[in-house]
């Protein structure tokens, strides 16, 4: 594994310049986060009904950007979103992940790790790991949580799931008297 910092300029899309990036070099990235300004961005929240998505217009600051994307030719089958947390003009948090294109509204680094060659296991539950031992087996398996998504030009990604949450902006309280 090697670290990396990405810098995207302004006007970029940061997705698909991701995936070209890894794609021209077939290794395999985690961007493990991000920062800097993106405007006007669609997502898909994970307590929205299956399938809807939101858009958010404006600039919005990352608060923090996750994703895989495998190597192509990997053993893994799918392709997964990235995974992001932004904070709005007015304070507002939103998240969820990124369907469409995520543009750049100024310089975006992203922080992120690279690896070649990932090997895939299926872990099991504690009471078949018991089995497994015993019969001395040790099967490689594709990982069992791929997530569909838009076309990556052959590179396979895998993402973490972000909390259902989203926070407004408490109101202010008068200051104490004294």
């Amino acid at each position: 594994m090697s670290p990396y910092v990405l810098e995207l300029p302004a006007g970029v899309d940061v997705v698909e310049s991701t995936y070209r990036f890894c794609r021209k070099r077939n290794m395999g990235l985690c961007v493990l986060n991000g920062n800097g300004v993106v405007a006007n961005v669609t997502l898909k929240q994970p307590s929205a009904t299956p399938g809807a998505t939101v858009t958010f217009h404006g600039r919005f600051d990352i608060l923090s950007l996750s994703a895989t994307i495998l190597p192509a030719g990997g053993s893994a089958d799918g392709n997964g979103p990235f995974a992001i947390c932004l904070a709005g003009p007015q304070g507002q948090v939103v998240g969820g992940h990124v369907v469409g294109p995520l543009v750049s509204a100024g310089t975006i680094y992203l922080i992120a790790a690279t690896f070649n060659s990932p090997t895939f296991d299926r872990l099991q539950a504690a009471e078949h790991e018991d089995t497994e031992v015993r019969d001395g087996a040790h099967d490689r398996h594709e990982s069992p949580h791929t997530v569909s998504g838009a076309d990556s030009g052959g590179a396979h990604i895998y993402s973490y799931q972000p909390p259902d949450v989203i926070w407004a902006p408490t109101a202010r309280q008068p200051p104490p008297p004294y």
